[in-house]
């Protein structure tokens, strides 16, 4: 049972029946377990992939043998392994792969940049990328004509930083069917020439992209494995033992199902399969054949991924109210409603786990209705249905978060960039809303269950991997909006234990591993990372300084910095 996230009940100290020494001892280091029973530790030991001892050091002696390795940690901190509750794993690793428009700004600089890639991979029939941004064009977006300029020959998508937009050259529309007569499909938008008719080159939101994107060759299992390396080892490196795919179709549990057979697989991946609203209704049978919910593993799929709505900066966020800026749009979900109603009601009932994108206060509405409604037909489950992003949420569905047991999955680096950067939000929904943006607080408050993540590789080079750099970016964000909102310092705030828990036990709990991992409790794997210093002693500004020197996945070494 959760009660602020936290499990009720703990293991003991070390576990009587393990027999022989440890395969790896760290003393003298700073314990923060995120357990129940948080205590003054120095020691853990480790033995057969799991905890066998924590504790101080004066009790670590008999775990000790010839062949165990001792590790002096010098006061530097441990923790459990850090969980990222909500990334793309396998489409950032190949996007990194394609053309990338991160760091770029302005209209000649992406062209440069799209021109000398097309010149460097003259052997590919189509060119993909990323990371142009919304600032860097008018309302319509980018346009057709301008990549025509400098590639005219072969089809050219290029999504926008947050993936919910992209930018096609006329090859690619041509490609896709998209003309003047074309159509937008539901919950998409195929900008237009607002004379012509004709379109500019920009489309909204993925069933506008598909058009385009379901033409281009798919990238086989060699490439996608090859591309997933270097994201391992970066994972690694920033303390990561457990990632949740939040958008996977069959080929990527494939790809991740191969990788564990050959021993390639060094983290936890939790998936979500991509449902969508033309999706046939017997596919729930193909997923129950796909699903794999065995902990033993280090693949599980049991979740379903559903899209509700769009983003705030493409006018594609459903909302209760119009946009400040545009008072005839206030978005529209992907889905009808009774449509959408069903759909939860019989993925419930196959006893998944959904995951649902919901940006503005419309789109979440919608989701927590939607899960009501499944409690109201299939009856009570510990289903931990989740909502991901969440920046805008109505004052009267707060509560619903924890009296309907959903999961409110953040990804805190937002906090900071929306606190720090408020034009664009006054500009598009106006004072009042942009104040009241990404509400972690208030449902932390009420007793919700929060888990989080980075999103990445959305946001391309604004976005880290690093989830010290997110939990930094998050409290900064939040000590803003307090201040801006003078929020009542009495009650219970979000501070440094609670962001930790959030990237820790109960990104485990969301994936259904709290009883395996999560947390430094004897019995369980040992998932743990290992910093350079301790937390609590580094001031909030220094937070994202502080280095991983080790990355133990069930207890073998994913990554060790030479230092220690």
């Amino acid at each position: 049972m959760l009660k602020n996230g936290r499990m009720e009940g703990q293991f003991r100290d070390s576990l009587p029946f393990a027999a022989g020494p440890a395969d790896i001892v760290l003393i003298n280091g700073s314990l923060y377990t995120a357990d129940a029973g948080q205590n003054e530790l120095q020691a853990v030991a480790v033995a057969n992939g799991r905890i066998v001892y924590k504790g101080i050091d004066a009790g670590i002696a008999e775990w000790i043998g010839p062949d165990t390795q001792l590790i002096d940690l010098k006061g530097r901190m441990v923790l459990p392994g850090f969980h990222d509750g909500h990334l793309h794993p396998l489409m950032g690793a190949v996007g990194k792969t394609e053309c990338s428009l991160a760091g770029l700004s302005r209209l000649e600089q992406y062209l440069e940049r799209v021109k000398r890639w097309a010149e460097n991979h003259s052997d590919e029939d189509c060119i993909r990328g990323s990371g142009w941004l919304y600032t860097s064009f008018g309302v319509l977006g980018p346009n057709k004509a301008d990549l025509d300029r400098v590639v005219a020959d072969r089809p050219v998508l290029l999504k926008a930083v947050d993936g919910h937009s992209a930018w096609a050259n006329s090859k690619a529309l041509e490609l896709g069917g998209i003309s003047g007569t074309t159509p937008d499909p539901p919950g998409g938008r195929i900008e237009r020439d607002p004379v012509s008719g004709e379109p500019t080159g920009t489309l909204r939101e993925w069933t506008a992209m598909q058009l385009v994107e379901e033409k281009f060759p798919k990238w086989d299992q060699e490439r996608l494995i090859s591309a997933f390396r270097p994201f391992q080892q970066s994972a690694a490196r920033a303390g990561l033992t457990a990632v949740h795919d939040a958008m996977v179709r069959e080929q990527y549990l494939a790809a991740y199902l191969a990788m564990e057979e050959r021993g390639d697989l060094a983290l936890r991946v939790s998936l979500s399969f991509l449902y969508e609203p033309e999706t046939a209704e017997d596919f729930i049978e193909e997923l129950k054949e796909l699903r794999r919910s065995d902990c033993a593993s280090l693949v599980t799929a049991r979740s379903v991924k559903i899209f509700i709505d769009g983003v705030i900066e493409g006018h594609t966020a459903f909302l209760l109210t119009p946009y400040a800026d545009r008072p005839d749009c206030k978005g529209e979900p992907l889905w009808e409603r009774g449509h959408f109603m069903r759909t939860i009601a019989a993925l419930d009932r196959a006893g998944f786990q959904i995951h649902i994108h919901a940006v503005g206060d419309g789109a979440v509405r919608m989701a927590l209705d939607g899960f009501e409604h499944a409690v109201r037909v299939n009856g009570l489950r510990d289903s931990r249905h989740q909502i991901a992003h969440l920046d805008l949420i109505s004052e009267a569905d707060l509560a619903r978060f924890r009296s309907l047991g959903v999961i409110a999955n953040f990804q805190p680096l937002w906090f900071s960039l929306e606190a720090g950067s408020t034009d664009m939000d006054e500009h598009l929904l106006g004072p009042i809303r942009s104040r009241q943006l990404y509400p972690a607080q208030r449902i932390f408050e009420d007793g919700g269950t929060i888990a989080c993540g980075s999103d990445w590789p959305v946001g391309a080079d604004i976005i880290s991997l690093n989830p010290l750099e997110s939990i930094k970016a998050g409290l900064l964000g939040l000590n803003e909006a307090r201040s801006r909102n003078r929020t009542d310092l009495s009650r219970k705030q979000i501070d440094l234990s609670a962001m930790l828990d959030f990237y820790t036990r109960n990104a485990a709990y969301a994936a259904f591993q709290e009883n395996e991992t999560g947390t430094i409790e004897v019995g369980k794997l040992a998932d743990l990372v290992v910093l350079d210093r301790n937390l609590f002693t580094t001031p909030l500004e220094e937070l994202d300084r502080v280095k991983v020197l080790l990355t133990l996945l069930e207890g073998k070494a994913s990554y060790r910095d030479p230092a220690l």
